[in-house]
């Protein structure tokens, strides 16, 4: 890897695979300080911040949701992690999804949070503003292509106005168990929530009172609905 994720580790190691918790675009692994704390008292639960993210720096290898993807496997071969649950919220559910496409065996479960398959996902009122504001940071970077703030912006929003690049086809051949979470004020259109589990093989959907980052502000029925979700796909193995 051209550059070092930083992550938090806690809990202890047992026979349940580790959680790995995927924070959203422009957010870092605090997003997840309430799952992380009550989760690592059962088991092993890391949280990473994505390359450019957080105190994980950007590297010099394409800023993109794939290869995000590939910075996963890299560290979870680092940590001799054979396989996981994923949780990701946002992009970090946009993620954890190309990661199982590309490497089922490393997947034993996955909490998808306001994840979308592609950018017309989101809803039209929130993509359309942020397709404005994609173009004006473009617009910036034009006349000021060294300046890093500038620069950091327009990448971001470029994850959301591009990627991901995913197909209801790919998702149906992904086996594991897939818990879709959302808000029920979310940026993604329910009718693409629901096109997205429907796509899973095996997959449950839960609505949770709120707006997208219900992760933070509706911890407790989060909480609720992932560990409800684990014990019945853990009991079942």
């Amino acid at each position: 890897m051209d550059t070092e994720l930083f992550y938090t580790d806690n809990g202890k190691e047992n026979e349940l695979p580790p959680i790995i918790l995927l924070h959203g675009n422009g957010g870092n692994s605090s997003s997840f300080f309430y799952v992380s704390d009550y989760f690592s008292k059962q088991r092993r639960v890391i949280a990473l911040d994505s390359r450019g993210h957080g105190r994980s720096l950007k590297g010099t290898a394409p800023f993109t949701l794939k290869q995000f993807s590939l910075d996963l496997y890299n560290f979870m071969v680092s940590k001799n992690i054979k396989k996981a649950v994923l949780i990701g919220y946002s992009d970090g559910g946009n993620v954890a999804m190309i990661f199982a496409t590309e490497h089922p065996e490393m997947v034993s479960a996955m909490v998808l949070n306001g994840a979308n398959m592609f950018p017309k996902g989101i809803m039209k009122k929130e993509f359309k503003a942020m397709k404005r504001a994609y173009r004006k940071a473009a617009f910036r970077l034009k006349f000021h292509p060294d300046d890093k703030k500038i620069r950091d912006e327009y990448d971001l929003l470029s994850l959301m106005i591009n990627e991901p690049s995913l197909t209801p086809e790919q998702l149906r051949k992904i086996s594991v168990p897939v818990l879709v979470l959302v808000g029920s004020h979310d940026v993604i259109d329910p009718e693409h929530t629901k096109l997205i589990c429907a796509s899973f093989p095996d997959s449950k959907l839960s609505v949770i009172p709120g707006g997208h980052n219900i992760v933070k502000t509706n911890s407790q029925p989060y909480i609720e609905a992932v560990e409800k979700f684990l014990k019945k796909v853990e009991a079942e193995k």
